[in-house]
């Protein structure tokens, strides 16, 4: 037999279903409208088997700015940068597990083993830094690009 509070609680829970699956459109139809810049900026992909460690350059009003690291795994992507691009050019290193480089390129800049947030890509051994290649990404003006980085 049926007991009225069990058949009460039955109708609170289909509208509470009803309420997340509301919840759950309007919170999908946000997404869908919502502006494109929200997701613009400079974002890395690894499409290698192996895990990758990415530092990167770009120009600033403050000059020139190194920053590092965003660790990413194989088959996956990180937002290494989450607002639009200003620069036309970045730099990037790429580096695997064991801190050997992975993407050869023309400029040399400054990094650290551990997480950093540095200004001037130069003096590198005078300041106590490491000097690691560079590889120059032309984002032709655009807020957003993406990186893929894939080795045969």
């Amino acid at each position: 037999m049926v007991t009225a509070g069990y058949v009460m609680h039955r109708i609170s829970r289909t509208r509470r279903k009803r309420r997340g699956v509301a919840f759950l459109s309007v919170a999908i139809l946000m997404l869908l409208i919502a502006p494109q810049s929200a997701h613009a900026g400079l974002r890395v992909c690894n499409g290698s088997v192996d895990l990758v460690n990415v530092a990167i350059g770009y120009d600033t009003e403050d000059g020139l700015r190194t920053e590092g690291w965003w660790t990413i795994t194989s088959n996956a992507c990180s937002q290494v940068l989450q607002e639009p691009l200003k620069a036309t050019n970045y730099y990037l290193h790429v580096s695997d597990g064991f801190g050997e480089g992975r993407l050869g390129g023309d400029v040399t800049l400054c990094i650290r083993q551990e997480k950093f947030v540095l200004f001037d890509g130069d003096q590198c051994w005078q300041r106590g830094l490491i000097e690691a290649d560079f590889f120059k990404i032309e984002t032709e003006g655009a807020e957003d690009w993406t990186v893929l980085l894939s080795y045969d």
